[in-house]
C-alpha cells in the first residue's frame, strides 16, 4: 500500500479570479470606452473650428475698419461754409500758375470803371422819314439815326447844338433846322455796341433862311432830299415826296 506523502497532485486547471479577470473584459465595456474615445475627439473637432471661425471673423472686421473708417467730424469752417452760401468760396485756394510759382495769376478782365472812348468812325449818321409820300398839308416827320458799329462802348456828343437836318430840291435849299433854331446844347451819349439811337423834328413845310427872316412861302409839292448831319458826320441823302 502506497504511502500518501509520495503522491502528485496536477495545478488545477482553472485560473484563478485575480487573473483571469485582468486578462479580459466583458465586451460592453470597450463599446463604452470606444464611444467615450470618440465622443471626446468630436468636442475638440468642435472647439477647433469655433478657434478658426472666431480668427477669421476677427481679421475680416479688423480690415473692413481700415478700409471704411468713420468719417471725421465736420471743421468749424466747414459749417460756417455750409450755413452761409455766400461764403461758399471763402477757404477757396487757388490752383498754382503753370510756372510752379504758387501764385494765382492776376486777372485780366477790364475795368467797369475806364471811361469809354470817342466812336469816331464808329459811328455811322442815317436819315430818313416816316413816310415816302405826304398828302397836302401833311406834315413830315424827319429822322436822324445814330448807330454804334464797333464792338465796344463809345460816347458821341449828341446834344442839339451838333444835330442839323436839311430838306434840299437840287441846288436849291428848302429847309435847314439850324436857321432858326434856339441855342443849342451839347449832351455826350454813351453806345454801347451795336446800339441805335433816334431823334425826330417835325418840318412844317415851310422854307426857311439865313437868319431865319419871317413870311417865308411853304415848299411846293415836288420830290426832295434829306440830308441829316452830327457834327462833321452827315448821311447820305434820302429822297420823299410832297404832295
Amino acid at each position: 500500500m502506497a504511502s500518501h506523502g509520495s503522491e502528485r497532485h496536477d495545478p488545477p486547471t482553472h485560473p484563478s479570479d485575480d487573473g483571469g479577470s485582468e486578462a479580459r473584459l466583458p465586451d460592453h465595456v470597450y463599446r463604452r470606452r470606444r464611444l467615450v474615445a470618440l465622443a471626446v475627439l468630436v468636442l475638440l473637432a468642435l472647439f477647433l473650428v469655433g478657434g478658426v471661425t472666431m480668427g477669421i471673423r476677427a481679421v475680416t472686421s479688423s480690415g473692413s475698419g481700415d478700409e471704411d473708417p468713420a468719417p471725421a467730424p465736420a471743421s468749424a469752417a466747414s459749417t460756417q461754409v455750409t450755413a452761409n452760401p455766400d461764403q461758399k468760396f471763402a477757404d477757396f485756394t487757388p490752383r498754382p500758375s503753370p510756372s510752379g510759382s504758387g501764385s494765382a495769376a492776376p486777372s485780366s478782365s477790364p475795368s467797369t470803371s475806364s471811361t469809354p472812348q470817342a466812336c469816331g468812325t464808329n459811328l455811322t449818321v442815317t436819315a430818313s422819314t416816316d413816310k415816302e409820300t405826304y398828302a397836302t398839308k401833311e406834315e413830315p416827320v424827319l429822322v436822324m439815326t445814330l448807330e454804334n458799329t464797333g464792338d465796344n462802348q463809345c460816347t458821341v456828343n449828341a446834344g442839339s447844338k451838333q444835330m442839323a437836318f436839311v430838306v434840299t430840291s437840287g441846288s436849291d435849299t428848302v429847309f435847314d433846322s439850324r436857321h432858326c433854331a434856339a441855342p443849342g446844347e451839347d449832351k455826350t451819349v454813351t453806345l454801347d455796341a451795336g446800339q441805335k439811337e433816334t431823334s425826330r423834328l417835325t418840318w412844317n413845310r415851310v422854307r426857311t433862311a439865313e437868319g431865319c427872316p419871317a413870311g417865308q412861302a411853304e415848299a411846293l409839292a415836288g420830290y426832295y432830299n434829306l440830308t441829316a448831319s452830327l457834327g462833321e458826320d452827315s448821311s447820305p441823302q434820302v429822297a420823299f415826296v410832297l404832295q
